[in-house]
């Protein structure tokens, strides 16, 4: 039975590599290119993993488990550097907190891998006041939970205000005009401010966006503004924007946390009695709605499905995976576990 595990492991690893390869092959962006990498390189290291249990080689098998560890912690903690230093360089201290999680999830690998002493004695078992797992566990899912709730905040928050200052304002269309870099610490220039004209009374005036985007719309791209009748220069887009943005990850942070408490609260028997898969079901439900949101938030600004499948190109698969997912996830979840449930119960 572990072998067929380990060769579905290696067919799957297999997949995983030559659509990687493919990627890193056609992708001209040089860290995009070497995030790529990373994975390639930790997806060799779960093959060979695979392949030397197959063969009955564990401790082979075990170096290269602790390899794949290594490489993802580094390459987790380099990342998380330098998302904190561009945060911190552009001010944007709020951005900070969604670093917490993942700061927390890499203090616990670290501890869990490198810094545990194993120790069979029932009396060392008896002095250990604390669980650390279940510390970091508790941590995670609160700082998840808080920085959702932050977000959640800020983002309805600066919303609310937004719309209660743009009551009297006047809806319009902006073209796209142009684009500047959004981040001047972007070497690869790959995050973009778009720049966008709109005219009033015969005055052309021009809006930018507040928030990067990976993409650049067709030339004359229409895009939806309200622009105050009063000073025509003082506008904003409708659809997607840096508040909605908030909203989108304070949704998804929280929607993480719930994962944390549904998971506890299957680990107690509270779901017990339910027929249904619960935590199944509300993860099913988690990747529709990133999904959803991804594809969401090129809708907002004025892209067509046509448009963003041709901007996109090969990355369109990201949204479209995780919306299969999430719906197969459902669809299992509601219909498929509960008959294999009952048709247990009437054997």
């Amino acid at each position: 039975m572990k072998n067929i595990v380990f060769i579905r492991n290696i067919i799957k690893n297999f997949f995983i590599l030559m659509i990687l390869t493919f990627v890193l092959i056609r992708n001209q962006q040089l860290y995009l290119r070497l995030f790529i990498l990373v994975f390639i390189l930790l997806t060799i290291c779960n093959t060979i993993k695979n392949v030397c249990n197959l063969l009955n080689k564990p401790k082979i098998a075990n170096l290269f488990h602790k390899l794949f560890i290594i490489i993802f912690i580094t390459f987790a903690i380099c990342f998380l550097i330098i998302w904190s230093y561009v945060e911190i360089k552009n001010k944007q201290y709020l951005y900070l907190i969604f670093t917490i999680p993942f700061w927390v999830f890499i203090v616990y690998i670290i501890h869990k891998y490198f810094l545990r002493v194993s120790s069979n004695s029932k009396k060392s078992k008896k002095k250990s006041r604390f669980n650390f797992k279940i510390i970091v566990s508790y941590f995670l899912m609160a700082s998840t939970l808080l920085v959702g709730i932050i977000c959640l905040f800020v983002g309805i928050k600066n919303t609310y205000y937004s719309n209660k200052k743009t009551k009297s304002y006047l809806t319009t269309t902006a073209y796209y005009n142009n684009y500047e870099i959004y981040d001047s610490n972007d070497k690869n220039n790959t995050t973009y401010r778009l720049i966008y004209i709109y005219e009033v009374n015969g005055n052309k005036y021009q809006i930018k966006t507040d928030y990067g985007s990976g993409s650049i719309p067709d030339m004359n791209s229409k895009r939806q503004i309200k622009y105050n009748p009063n000073n025509p220069s003082e506008a904003i887009f409708l659809g997607t924007n840096k508040n909605s943005m908030l909203i989108y990850f304070g949704t998804f942070f929280l929607l993480g946390s719930m994962v944390f408490i549904l998971g506890f609260l299957y680990i107690l028997g509270v779901f017990d009695k339910i027929k249904i898969n619960i935590l199944g079901l509300f993860i099913g439900i988690v990747f529709l709605i990133i999904g959803i949101g991804i594809i969401g938030f090129q809708l907002g600004e004025g892209l067509s499905l046509i448009s963003i499948i041709k901007q996109m190109g090969f990355w369109t698969l990201i949204p479209t995976i995780f919306i299969i997912i999430g719906i197969f996830q459902i669809i299992k979840c509601l219909f498929f576990e509960r008959l294999k449930i009952n048709s247990k119960k009437g054997k």
